[in-house]
């Protein structure tokens, strides 16, 4: 079954730091890219919440030096500066892979800012900050919502990356993968 319109969406933009929760709080790193090349891609305007589709990291990365943190910030995105080196994304990290995204104010955090938070379902050896990032969005889980504790937040977390590896397996994705976007 072919995504549903306005699915695919294609979005090419790079990772950027976040507020760092992802692997500190949650055990669950994220990929962020700049909420408005999110906000800008064709996805029907103000639907926050989690959605799932394809990822591919590619180029150079650098190193994040300097991460304000949000209480620096005034619960705004944190400011970053990456040192870019001459790394490059190795190629078993630079296939297309399954991920979620979340998109949204974050209510459990409290953020005064939009952010737009891609878990690739992969295990890198490195960060990689300033990477570029492709993303073919293929479809929408769940509204964002907030939680009770951190724990029930992994615990969704985790129920969302399982439901959307079973879509992506069942519904015949997989052409997407080799889509002209991600070559």
């Amino acid at each position: 079954m072919p995504p549903v319109p306005p699915y695919p969406v294609f979005i090419d933009s790079h990772v950027i730091g976040g507020f760092g929760r992802g692997s500190s709080d949650l055990g669950i790193p994220t990929a962020n890219i700049p909420a408005s090349d999110f906000l800008a891609s064709g996805i029907p305007k103000g639907q926050t919440g989690i959605y799932f589709g394809l990822a591919k990291i590619s180029g150079k990365y650098g190193t994040l030096v300097r991460h304000t943190s949000p209480e620096e910030n005034g619960s705004k995105p944190p400011a970053t500066e990456i040192v870019q080196t001459e790394k490059s994304i190795v190629p078993k990290d630079g296939v297309v892979l399954p991920m979620v995204m979340s998109v949204g104010w974050n209510p459990f955090y409290g953020n005064s800012e939009p952010s737009a938070e891609v878990h690739i379902v992969h295990k890198f050896a490195e960060q990689f900050y300033g990477a570029a990032i492709k993303l073919a969005v293929l479809g929408y889980i769940r509204p964002e919502q907030n939680f009770a504790s951190v724990d029930a937040l992994i615990e969704e977390i985790m129920n969302d990356i399982r439901k959307a590896k079973e879509i992506l397996a069942e519904n015949g994705f997989k052409q997407i993968e080799s889509n002209e976007f991600f070559k």
